[in-house]
């Protein structure tokens, strides 16, 4: 296994790895090198849906979904994201966010393997939260520590969470599903996801994903950030997509 760090200062692409060969080793180089980077990008897999839940499976319990049109009959596990209703769900997360982050324990990992693929639009940006948090100035980082935010579903978590393996805090919002942050006003709570919104965006914090065919990508999703970039009108694209519970990720 050949790995190699982004240049973004998150994220690591990894050669030389066949994920039908899902085994223990494999997990805890996985596992490891999750911890240390985020993100991976691992290409050239050829996954029938049992491999990638198996493959899922080297981060921990899996998360099941209702079956609905255009999911996989018998795979509760795989949620499709796709760019037609027919084949899974569409205008899925066009804005910054965590998967899972509206449950009381958020969603830590998720799993991505391209089933099909346009040549034409349809990256992903992924941005690193511990940087974020990181980057702001000494006042922000103050007012920030103490905000919790409300999820639509009345969800709260705090903006500035800690990393349950790491304990390092990373800036987490979900920018499209957050009704506000709990003692501001809405105009207050339209501001700060506003900024937070622009400086997740900022010039050189992004790692842009141009999905090919048979391409994996794993996400810390308390460390990493992600946002669907549009698809041109006439474009196919599926990706079936795994997670792992909370209460069953496997940290080392």
């Amino acid at each position: 296994m050949k790995l190699t760090a982004h240049t973004e200062g998150f994220g690591a692409t990894i050669e030389g790895l066949d994920l039908r060969d899902a085994n223990p080793a494999m997990g805890r180089d996985l596992r490891a090198a999750l911890v240390e980077h985020g993100l991976l990008v691992i290409r050239g897999q050829t996954l029938a849906p049992e491999q990638q839940l198996a493959a899922t499976r080297l981060f921990g319990t899996l998360e099941v979904f209702p079956t609905v049109r255009g999911q996989l009959p018998g795979v509760p596990e795989i949620f499709r994201v796709a760019s037609r209703p027919e084949d899974g769900h569409v205008e899925v997360g066009r804005y910054w966010h965590s998967d899972g982050s509206f449950r009381d324990d958020p969603t830590p990992v998720s799993f991505w393997y391209t089933v099909v693929q346009s040549d034409q639009g349809g990256d992903t940006l992924f941005t690193d939260l511990q940087q974020a948090y990181a980057e702001l100035n000494d006042e922000i980082r103050a007012e920030f520590d103490a905000l919790t935010t409300a999820h639509r579903n009345g969800v709260v978590h705090p903006l500035v969470l800690r990393h349950p393996h790491t304990d390092v805090p990373a800036l987490y919002l979900n920018v499209g599903l957050t009704a506000g942050v709990l003692g501001y006003n809405s105009a207050q709570s339209r501001e700060v996801m506003a900024a937070i919104d622009r400086h997740y965006s900022r010039p050189g914090a992004s790692y842009r994903h141009h999905w090919l065919p048979g391409d994996v990508v794993v996400a810390d999703n308390l460390r990493v950030a992600h946002k669907a970039t549009p698809l041109t009108g006439d474009s196919r694209r599926i990706l079936n997509r795994t997670t792992v519970r909370a209460d069953g990720v496997i940290w080392q």
